[in-house]
């Protein structure tokens, strides 16, 4: 709705909510010469060869897919113990800290207690500054402190804290673990970004969709507009590091609210519900990673951008079930309206598709498609651990193929609807062509009702008022602004305010209510949907707080004081 984006806008904490790699770190503008000498801090790289084989063996022994990528050496750094401070002319200061480890393909780091104050930046990049992620700022602010951040290329990874001078001494960063990388999603040659790690039978997003085609489904609008709700995932998982995907999904209430569908198998041992008791903190989502250049299932290296342009970070598990092998998420910021990202339509029927289009990262690589001519089969499998996960079956894709990293990525039916996300399987590539096995995909309509509350199944997420909506279609960011609907309001106060502690929400129609803080932190949250609420902020400090509130047809933001 309209309003929420207003909130965005007017909230300076969330209106610049966005890590990129469009913007260049403070020291870059200021001669080396002039900045002090940085020693590196260097690292011990674990056995490589022992990961790739243990991984080898997990890919012969399990149907999922996802990818190690990378494992955690862990360190004890933070900006008073180590790295090197420069007070600038105008009283601002930087910190920077040099980060080597001999071998590694990329690096990224694991914070243990990450807060910036307003202004603040930190930004990550390698020694021959030809791959940088940031500003991260404020907006990151985790309650836990916990943040992980999004990987750079290279064994030579320079971290750089800019503070201004009126926030001077409040900020807190200190580092926990440093994932070394092993596996090569980059493999750059001539300075041109050549990613490649999956293999040569994976077709890039922006190839042709239909070509060779033997259904009647014309998928290039659908290609066109879910592109943009794909994100590959980085994870820690103990002190290994993963990649998967997953992809933005559309809700009735059409209110942007950002959450991402992938695969409960990502998560690794984790119960059916495990909601707030999962930590998505060290969880970054990268979007919009595909080439305007595409290579087509041949063995010529794909050119394109060496990583995300778009980097989300942290995310609150919703709803996780292996009935299906699903996991639903809520990231903590909500993406820019500049983004223009889409939110993926579904369908819970269980109608057998007839021809189905798949969109993923596999192997950590930029955005692959995969296409299905025949229809899907539903069936009872075997898998992870779980011998009633209800699936569809994909006997052999016509088009492209899957692979580790692949996994949670969406199915989508001949209506351009998610209709599952990859669970596993044994389809490959041999060569340019795929090996013409299969792949199983957990079906949505199992993970619409599959559980006993909420925790465990997704339509108190998607169809947050209860419409019973079978379908739903998917909508840009900016569609859903311009939907809005000027539908009459509801009648919702807040009293007292201020307050010393205890608020109450009175309203004519059932309401749920998130209250965040001036960092755009969510500090609480509804559970139940009522007329009347007591919103009790007695153990927060004083100061103002925004309380967003949404019905079946609306959502509002009020403020309130604490005193």
């Amino acid at each position: 709705m309209k309003h929420l984006y207003v909130f965005f806008i007017l909230c300076s904490a969330w209106a610049a909510a966005q890590v990129t790699n469009e913007f260049e770190p403070r020291s870059w503008d200021i001669l080396e010469k002039s900045l002090p000498l940085v020693e590196p801090l260097n690292l011990t790289p674990p056995v490589v060869s022992a990961l790739k084989s243990e991984d080898d063996r997990n890919a012969q022994s399990t149907l999922a897919k996802p990818l190690r990528i990378g494992q955690e050496i862990k360190v004890n750094k933070n900006i008073f113990n180590s790295g090197t401070w420069v007070t600038l002319k105008n009283g601002d200061r930087l910190w920077r800290l040099r980060i080597k480890a001999a071998g590694a393909t990329f690096g990224r780091l694991t914070f243990n207690q990450y807060s910036l104050p307003e202004g603040a930046e930190l930004y990550l990049y390698n020694n021959k500054r030809t791959d940088k992620i940031g500003p991260y700022t404020s907006n990151e602010n985790p309650e836990d402190g916990i943040l992980g951040t999004w990987v750079i290329e290279g064994d030579d990874l320079w971290v750089e804290y800019y503070e201004p001078a009126s926030v001077s001494g409040l900020g807190r960063l200190s580092i926990d673990g440093f994932t070394y990388g092993y596996r090569n999603v980059f493999q750059k040659s001539n300075s041109i970004a050549k990613l490649n790690q999956s293999a040569d039978c994976n077709v890039d997003v922006l190839c042709n969709p239909n070509f060779n085609s033997t259904g009647n489904k014309d998928w290039t609008t659908a290609r066109d507009n879910n592109l943009s709700s794909v994100a590959a995932i980085v994870f820690p998982r103990g002190n290994d590091v993963f990649v998967c995907t997953g992809a933005l999904v559309n809700n009735t209430a059409l209110n942007g609210t950002p959450y991402l569908l992938t695969a409960n198998h990502c998560l690794g041992s984790v119960n059916d519900g495990a909601g707030s008791s999962f930590n998505g903190s060290g969880w970054s989502f990268g979007f919009q990673w595909f080439t305007n250049t595409p290579d087509c299932a041949t063995t010529n290296n794909t050119i394109g951008p060496a990583a995300p342009v778009r980097v989300i970070t942290g995310a609150d598990l919703r709803a996780n079930n292996d009935d299906s092998d699903v996991a639903l998420f809520e990231l903590r910021q909500q993406p820019p309206s500049t983004w223009n990202l889409f939110y993926a339509g579904w369908d819970r029927s269980g109608t057998t598709p007839s021809e189905q289009l798949g969109m993923h990262h596999p192997g950590g690589d930029i955005m692959k498609l995969a296409r299905n001519d025949q229809p899907a089969t539903r069936l009872s499998f075997d898998f992870n651990g779980n011998t009633n996960t209800q699936v569809w079956f994909i006997a052999d894709w016509d088009y492209g193929v899957t692979e580790g990293g692949s996994s949670g990525s969406f199915l989508l039916n001949e209506n351009e609807q998610i209709i599952g996300q990859l669970a596993g399987g044994r389809a490959f590539c041999a060569g340019t062509t795929d090996n013409g096995l299969f792949d199983v995909y957990g079906r949505f309509d199992t993970s619409w009702n599959s559980g006993i509350n909420a925790s465990q199944r997704l339509r108190d997420w998607l169809d947050p008022s209860n419409t019973g909506a079978l379908q739903l279609a998917g909508s840009t960011t900016n569609q859903i602004l311009s939907t809005a609907s000027p539908q009459s309001r509801a009648a919702i106060s807040i009293y007292p305010n201020p307050s010393t502690g205890i608020f109450i929400i009175n309203s004519d129609v059932p309401v749920q209510y998130e209250v965040f803080n001036l960092n755009g932190q969510r500090i609480l949250r509804s559970t139940d949907t009522l007329n009347s609420n007591t919103l009790d902020l007695s153990a927060a400090a004083s100061g103002l707080y925004f309380v967003k509130i949404s019905t079946a047809t609306q959502t509002i933001i009020k403020k309130v004081v604490k005193q």
